[in-house]
């Protein structure tokens, strides 16, 4: 299933296999929309090293509690843990900043960008 013309649905997929919601789906495809295919246009092909996890598996790599990679009830929003073939990660997440991502994360080798409501930096 394609989430717009650069990225599929399979790219967010929780690696245990287990289904990403349809709630969730709809989020991920305005993170592309609004943010990974802008950030493609500026700085080449986007690689997606996580999108959708489930609860066990976001317990597994230590990932947040309440990690926007996790679909929760009553909760808007997805996350993907992204890096570009052009650029670093310090000029990514400066263009998702400049974009109005609500939450960037900067990490060594990547990027998180979630489309949470309300503003987080880390």
């Amino acid at each position: 299933m394609n989430l717009t013309e650069h990225f599929t649905l399979a790219e967010f997929s929780s690696p245990d296999g287990r289904p990403t919601p349809q709630r969730h789906i709809y989020w991920l495809r305005l993170l592309c929309v609004e943010y990974l295919e802008p950030l493609r246009d500026a700085f080449g092909p986007v690689h997606v090293t996580s999108g959708h996890r489930s609860a066990a598996h976001n317990s597994k790599v230590g990932g947040a509690p309440r990690s926007f990679h996790l679909r929760r009830n009553r909760r808007a929003g997805a996350a993907a843990d992204v890096w570009c073939e052009r650029g670093s990660p310090s000029e990514w997440a400066e263009f998702l900043e400049d974009r109005g991502c609500p939450g960037v994360g900067r990490y060594i080798d990547h990027v998180h960008a979630d489309n949470r409501a309300g503003r987080a930096r880390w």
